[in-house]
């Protein structure tokens, strides 16, 4: 068997299966926030629609980089969700080869071809994981892999080589995506700039260069955001933030942070989340230590891309902490669609591990491998509940859009509040669906006259 087929098949075949599992279970009408892109299609097609409208925050955070997908895929598909999952698939593939020239690097870096197999694999594994299910089957989660997808790509231009003008400019976009896709994207801002740092943009004029370019991005970015809050068109923004002067404040958290990084491995069994992470971040420590003899003087340089995607969702943790711990306590970091973003660590975990076992000897060695192992069963322990959960829901919704296409106006209320949260305000934004015969009113033939 061929290398390639053996570096790229596991990661086709996972592809394939959350491809195959998405267009099968995918939301067959809008749920909850989904609602919200129905307003702004309405004003799409009566030619109302501004592209400013698209920055409005929303929960103190931009979401324009899904809207111009979701509303690209509305107009070309009727608002066809199935098209929605298949971008989020698709989108999520095309981070993987950012993925996969990192991982190419490092493994020559540190001379571990050996390893290049399981390591594609287990990158593919977390990547495109089925406990990600309510993120695969919602098409507003399109943002999440926009999101996840731009940071990846971030970090791969960013770690690439010694800093030049061109790819930090390639990073600038990937990072904008991000951060106009979700909230957690803000995390890159302080990551780019250690990456440049570490990668010596100091020793250079591109690097110098590269360096008054994120500092300008970063500086555009907080004015747009200054500018937003203070925008009445925000669909809600949160009034408050934690007291950062208060230790328990910071300590809570810290500890939903942990959790909802932990959350990719352990969220069927939370009580052991803080023990699970540490384990992670051992991983992580044993691998610099194990590797400081093979990359010498660039050690540093070298694993900075997992330090980068590791950092990258602790910090997506902690800004939605900011946010969501003092209203929700600690335990809201396990909520299913935020395995996304800590899935990062756990490839950085994985990968440096496995790279680290290619290059170790002795006892430490065995207790590594213990390690990775145990934390292949609990991600793999993770993955029936949320996707009997999720698809549980799917049914629950296609139920609802096949009697709302057969019935409406006429459906009662109760046969499809699975579509909407208690108080949301959904028969208004029904009626444009229904008006332009888009998303479960796609198949309904006109009215006659």
């Amino acid at each position: 068997m061929s290398t390639r087929v053996l570096k790229w098949g596991p990661a086709a075949a996972l592809f394939a299966v959350t491809l195959v599992f998405s267009l099968a279970y995918y939301y067959r009408a809008p749920f909850h926030d989904h609602w919200d892109i129905v307003s702004y299609f309405d004003r799409l097609r009566d030619g109302t629609l501004s592209f400013s409208d698209l920055f409005g925050l929303h929960g103190n955070h931009w979401h324009a980089s899904g809207y111009l997908v979701q509303l690209g895929l509305g107009e070309i598909t009727a608002m066809g969700h199935w098209a929605e999952s298949l971008t989020s698939v698709l989108v999520a593939g095309l981070g993987f080869l950012a993925l996969a020239r990192i991982l190419d690097r490092s493994l020559e870096q540190f001379g571990a071809q050996r390893m290049m197999v399981w390591v594609f694999a287990a990158a593919a594994f977390f990547l495109f994981s089925l406990d990600q299910a309510a993120n695969w089957l919602w098409g507003w989660q399109v943002a999440v892999f926009i999101n996840v997808t731009g940071a990846l790509w971030t970090i791969e231009r960013l770690t690439c080589g010694p800093p030049t003008l061109r790819n930090t400019s390639l990073a600038v976009l990937a990072a904008a995506a991000s951060i106009y896709a979700f909230g957690t994207g803000w995390a890159l801002i302080p990551i780019g700039f250690g990456l440049l740092l570490v990668q010596g943009a100091l020793q250079t004029r591109q690097g110098i260069a590269s360096l008054a370019l994120w500092s300008v991005f970063t500086a555009l970015l907080l004015w747009h955001f200054s500018l937003a809050l203070t925008d009445s068109s925000a669909a809600y923004t949160v009034d408050s933030t934690p007291d950062f002067t208060d230790p328990g404040a910071v300590l809570g958290m810290l500890h939903y942070a942990i959790n909802f990084v932990a959350s990719p491995v352990i969220r069927f069994a939370r009580d052991s989340s803080v023990p699970a992470f540490f384990i992670g971040a051992g991983l992580i420590a044993w691998s610099l230590w194990t590797l400081r003899g093979v990359a010498r003087d660039n050690l540093l340089k070298n694993v900075s891309p997992f330090l980068a995607l590791a950092a990258y969702s602790m910090g997506a943790g902690l800004l939605t902490a900011i946010g969501r711990w003092e209203g929700f306590g600690v335990k809201h970091a396990f909520v299913s669609r935020y395995i996304s973003f800590g899935t990062l660590f756990w490839i950085a975990v994985f990968a440096l591990a496995l790279i680290a076992i290619a290059r170790s000897q002795g006892a430490s060695r065995k207790i590594a491998l213990g390690a990775i192992g145990l934390l292949f069963v609990l991600k793999i322990g993770n993955i029936p509940s949320v996707v009997q959960k999720t698809v549980g829901l799917s049914n629950e919704i296609k139920a609802a859009a096949v009697v709302l296409a057969e019935d409406y106006p006429d459906a009662e209320p109760e046969d499809y509040s699975v579509l909407h949260q208690p108080l949301q305000e959904v028969d208004s934004r029904l009626d444009v669906l229904y008006e332009h015969r888009v998303s479960l009113f796609a198949d309904v033939p006109e009215d006659e006259e």
